[in-house]
């Protein structure tokens, strides 16, 4: 970005994964980067160091402190950031403050929060059905409200991508590239697909008489269902807080092409449901401990290469044993089921 400026990233013999919206956060910082070469490794991790403090602040908002401070020193938050640098908190960050903004009906801003965060993490739109049921059914904005949400939300996704010369065909294009680079089972997530061996196996493979990624469609789209079903029966955020949080469990749980880093989002919104004292301190800890598990699976993984294979990454991987990574697939399952229990049950 800060060699080629946006109008020519994208060009067309140039491989990238990246939707614009983490491209905006990263020009900048790619621009100091050139200016002090040395701080590269540190300014890298800049975006989602701060992008923390900011999902923290509005986990206090929403969640109370208590939320926020297990968010800030939670092993799995400080791994994903800190340690690895990845931009799962920056996408996170829009995402809780579009969430804020509607429970605080501010419909303009909500919009272009939401917008922002789906532009960075695409996949983080799974969610959206869920919060516009929870407008519909709290009736916390007024009719007319929703087009101002529905327009900025538009305009936030559209017009930063034009300035990369994407129109929306070539940005849904792009999006369709991005997800069809692993077109694997799973890809180091420690899920259904890779207790039954398709860990970066093609999830075309047959399985019980359809394709694996049929399957993941199909059971994802049954744990939707579920969630939008119990989640309309009520009003209380924080009931929609459990909700968004065993969405984003199930997709990665049941879904293909879910990498180590995809259950992130369970946890912010996990933390969100027990500050609001819809479930109590274990669930967020199992979240916790599974999404640490993957993120250090899926940094042992390096070893397999011989050019990043270091004496500590080996040590770590050898920690993995095939039946170790069958009982940790199925322990994602069993959590799956028990949040999902927790989920349909009445809040006490």
């Amino acid at each position: 970005m800060a060699q080629t400026g946006p109008l020519r990233f994208y060009a067309p013999d140039t491989f990238v994964d990246y939707t614009p919206g983490y491209l905006l956060v990263l020009w900048p910082v790619g621009i100091l980067i050139r200016l002090v070469p040395q701080a590269g490794p540190v300014l890298v991790k800049l975006p989602p160091a701060v992008a923390d403090f900011a999902v923290a602040g509005l986990l206090a908002r929403l969640g109370g402190p208590g939320a926020a401070s297990w968010y800030l020193w939670n092993p799995a938050v400080l791994c994903i950031g800190a340690l690895w640098g990845q931009a799962e908190s920056v996408a996170m960050a829009w995402l809780l403050g579009g969430w804020w903004a509607l429970q605080n009906r501010k419909a303009g801003l909500a919009g272009a929060l939401l917008g922002f965060g789906i532009l960075t993490k695409p996949q983080y739109a799974l969610v959206l059905p869920l919060m516009g049921l929870w407008g519909v059914r709290s009736g916390a904005l007024p009719r007319e409200d929703w087009g101002r949400v529905l327009a900025t939300g538009a305009a936030t996704v559209v017009l930063p991508s034009l300035g990369f010369g994407l129109t929306p065909t070539r940005l849904l294009a792009q999006v369709v590239q991005a997800v069809r680079v692993y077109p694997y089972g799973s890809v180091n997530a420690l899920n259904l697909w890779h207790l039954l061996g398709l860990n970066w196996k093609s999830d075309a493979s047959p399985w019980m008489g359809m394709p694996a990624n049929v399957w993941g469609l199909l059971l994802v789209g049954g744990v939707g269902g579920m969630i939008l079903w119990r989640c309309a029966r009520g009003r209380e955020p924080a009931s929609y807080d459990l909700g968004a949080s065993v969405l984003f469990l199930g997709a990665f749980t049941l879904g293909t092409r879910m990498h180590e880093r995809y259950l992130f989002p369970a946890l912010p919104f996990g933390l969100l449901a027990w500050g609001r004292g819809r479930i109590g301190l274990p669930p967020v800890g199992a979240l916790t401990l599974l999404l640490f598990v993957d993120l250090v699976y899926g940094l042992a993984y390096l070893s397999v290469h011989p050019g990043t294979r270091t004496p500590i990454n080996q040590a770590v991987w050898n920690l993995f044993p095939p039946p170790v990574t069958a009982v940790l697939s199925l322990l994602h399952l069993t959590v799956l089921g028990w949040m999902l229990v927790l989920l349909v049950r009445k809040p006490a």
